[in-house]
C-alpha cells in the first residue's frame, strides 16, 4: 500500500500526488471552483501546475459550478431551513456567477418554500407566546434565516 504524504519538511507534493489528493477532495462532496483553487494553494501547488490540475479536474467533471450551486441551494433550504436571501449571499461569497445563483434559487420549489416559511413562522411565533414583541421577534428570526422581509411580514399578518 502506498503511503500518503503531505508536503513534508518543505518537500512539495508531485503533480500526480496533487491530482490524486484533489480528485479525492472533489469526490468527497460537491465543490465550487473557489474551494478547489484554495485547496491547491493550501497544498502548495505552483501556479502553473495548479492551473493544469484545476483544468484537468474541471474537464473530467470532478467539480462543476452549476452542479455545486444547485446542490448547495437545495441542501441549505431543506436541511438548514435557509431562505433565498441567505443562500444567495453564501453563493456570492463562493464566487458563483449571478446567472448560476439565479438558476439555483429558481430550482427551489415555490410551494415548498412557502410551506417552510409558514411552518417556521408558526413555530417561532409559538416560541415567543406571551411576549408582547412576539411578532417582531418572529419576523427578525426569519429574516436572519434569509427569508425576504416583505414575504415574512405578508405571511406574518395571516397568523
Amino acid at each position: 500500500m502506498l503511503a500518503r504524504r503531505k508536503s513534508f519538511q518543505g518537500v512539495p507534493l508531485t503533480p500526480d500526488e496533487l491530482l490524486l489528493k484533489l480528485e479525492n477532495f472533489c469526490a468527497y462532496r460537491e465543490r465550487c471552483p473557489k474551494e478547489v483553487r484554495l485547496k491547491l494553494a493550501e497544498l502548495g501547488a505552483e501556479k502553473n501546475i495548479a492551473n493544469e490540475i484545476f483544468l484537468a479536474l474541471e474537464t473530467d467533471k470532478f467539480f462543476d459550478e452549476t452542479r455545486f450551486a444547485l446542490a448547495y441551494a437545495g441542501g441549505k433550504f431543506r436541511n438548514n431551513n435557509w431562505g433565498k436571501v441567505r443562500i444567495k449571499m453564501e453563493l456570492r461569497m463562493r464566487e458563483i456567477s449571478p446567472d448560476i445563483i439565479q438558476q439555483a434559487l429558481e430550482a427551489i420549489d415555490p410551494e415548498e418554500y412557502q410551506l417552510l416559511l409558514l411552518k417556521l413562522l408558526q413555530r417561532k411565533y409559538l416560541q415567543y407566546t406571551g411576549d408582547e414583541k412576539a411578532r417582531e421577534k418572529t419576523a427578525a428570526s426569519l429574516i436572519r434565516s434569509g427569508f425576504e422581509p416583505d414575504l415574512v411580514f405578508r405571511n406574518l399578518s395571516s397568523l
